[in-house]
């Protein structure tokens, strides 16, 4: 997780406050009990090292030594996430939200590209917890942003976790006329809708988009938690739950009971796909589960064709040591054949003081999504 982490929750617990905005006493209450169990394991620091600033250090080892301790810790996470998350979401299906976020152009593209070619949108996986995914992919799907002269090409879009963790949310598609600043004349454009409760979806088409957050995500609830039957398809997409599933990154990830069924079905991805394209992850040498995660996931892949890698500390020249470790580290989990294959610098163009980022990705999807996806 980010460096920063630590001290993010430790300002906000000290000022009672993030930016100019106060934080509820009860959100204050969850973070503050966070700390306390990080400041119990700081008595460990006599026989065991460990950093008491890095996150998952500590979610590894409280998930061996105190389960009440890894669930408030894990609480207190998820509020500092959410209170520091930056991408909202009110809920409301038929307004445009939200400035245009790099997010927001990732899924533009993304989308462009599935109807243009009538392709399936690629499975995304992510390590993150946050809802930044889901809300940014209502604030492109709502309003004006394709122009007059396109139409969706499907009745309703249905995003799909794995396990069913808050099962599969389908959301309607229709389309309305939204009023454009620069001019008094409505452009027409799309809204989405929630189903009516007995409304039969068997014969829609669904744009399918797969999600699979491998260590949880905030509007998981856990499993022995009662599902709340009043939540809508936007609220469980979009809204933060009390006490969310967040699987701590041990090593036996796949063979915890929750953890399972999603890390398989990443396997069964990455063992089917034709390019896999990484973004923000530097894989870690401390980090050994995922390097035998991708060896036995790519291993009998025999379509793998590229891998495309995006990282800043790739285009680093100040600190070029840390670009050509990244590089040793992926080199060594795969054959020289497909190490040749590895773009660790693609279509840089005119990125250079953002490259290997995101929005540097986002770019190219936008760019050339036929050489990213496919080439």
């Amino acid at each position: 997780m980010l460096g920063d982490f630590m001290d993010t929750m430790l300002d906000i617990a000290r000022r009672g406050q993030r930016g100019d905005k106060s934080i509820s006493k009860p959100d204050l209450d969850v973070i503050e009990q966070g700390l306390r169990v990080r400041d119990e394991l700081d008595s460990y620091h006599g026989r065991a090292a460990f950093d008491v600033w890095n996150i998952e250090d500590m979610l590894s080892i409280l998930a061996f030594s105190s389960q009440e301790g890894l669930e408030a810790m894990t609480k207190a996470i998820a509020k500092v996430i959410e209170i520091t998350c930056s991408i909202k979401h009110d809920g409301v299906l038929n307004k445009q939200q939200g400035n245009i976020s790099t997010y927001m152009k990732f899924w533009r593209a993304l989308i462009n590209w599935s109807e243009e070619t009538k392709s399936p949108v690629p499975p995304i996986l992510t390590f993150n917890y946050d809802l930044v995914l889901e809300r940014s992919l209502l604030h492109a799907l709502v309003g004006s942003y394709y122009g007059s002269e396109r139409r969706f090409e499907h009745e309703g879009i249905e995003v799909k976790y794995f396990p069913d963790a808050t099962k599969r949310i389908k959301l309607k598609v229709s389309h309305s006329s939204f009023g454009n600043t620069l001019s008094l004349s409505p452009e027409s454009g799309r809204m989405l809708q929630e189903f009516a409760k007995l409304e039969n979806t068997s014969s829609f088409s669904f744009l399918k988009i797969e999600i699979l957050k491998l260590h949880g995500s905030l509007n998981f609830p856990r499993p022995e938690a009662k599902e709340n039957i009043l939540a809508t398809n936007t609220e469980k997409l979009i809204n933060a739950v009390d006490d969310p599933l967040i699987l701590p990154p041990v090593f036996n990830k796949a063979t915890n009971s929750v953890g399972t069924g999603v890390w398989g079905r990443a396997l069964d991805v990455l063992r089917g796909c034709k390019n896999l394209i990484i973004c923000g992850y530097s894989l870690p040498a401390t980090d050994i589960y995922m390097q035998y995660f991708l060896k036995a996931a790519l291993g009998p892949n025999k379509d793998l064709n590229r891998l495309y890698v995006f990282d800043p500390s790739l285009f680093d020249r100040l600190n070029s040591d840390r670009g050509d470790a990244l590089r040793g580290r992926y080199a060594r989990n795969f054959s020289e054949p497909i190490q040749r294959r590895i773009e660790f610098q693609p279509w840089i163009g005119e990125a250079h003081h953002y490259a290997g980022t995101m929005r540097h990705m986002t770019e190219v999807l936008h760019n050339k999504p036929h050489q990213l996806l496919l080439g």
